[in-house]
């Protein structure tokens, strides 16, 4: 017996939570940045974090909304949206002036957001997952 361990987890509720870490810890970065050396911690500041955490947010938000495309409700608004909300992220990373950052990474952890509760609203109204329970159901 095979089991789909992507299947077994809620993939949307797990992007959320990878988008809203993001944006916390970008958010934050600035304000602790000062205080962190003095207490020896400068987790919040290594440059390898931010890029897993960015890697993770794409595979996690990918996966959840592509399956949700693909098994479930064939509507691409919330790939849109995540796109967007990614491209955001990625600007607020790297091209966004200093003074903009949060709030353009905010915008686009909120567009991930959205886009994955998009997700679990058509994935909870599709007419073909309402004709019987299934097993791989968001």
């Amino acid at each position: 017996m095979r089991i789909n361990l992507f299947s077994k987890w809620n993939l949307d509720a797990l992007g959320i939570g990878a988008s809203l870490i993001c944006a916390v810890h970008c958010v934050l970065l600035p304000l602790l940045i000062a205080g962190l050396p003095l207490l020896g911690l400068e987790v919040l500041e290594n440059e390898k974090l931010e890029y897993a955490l960015l890697g993770f947010s794409f595979l996690v938000g990918y996966s959840a909304l592509f399956r949700g495309y693909r098994k479930h409700h064939r509507h691409a608004r919330p790939l849109v949206l995540f796109s967007f909300g990614y491209v955001a992220l990625l600007a607020g990373h790297f091209l966004a002036p200093e003074s903009w950052e949060p709030f353009v990474i905010i915008f686009g952890a909120g567009l991930i957001v959205w886009a994955h509760l998009q997700n679990l609203k058509e994935c909870k109204s599709c007419k073909v997952c309402q004709h019987g329970p299934s097993n791989d159901h968001l």
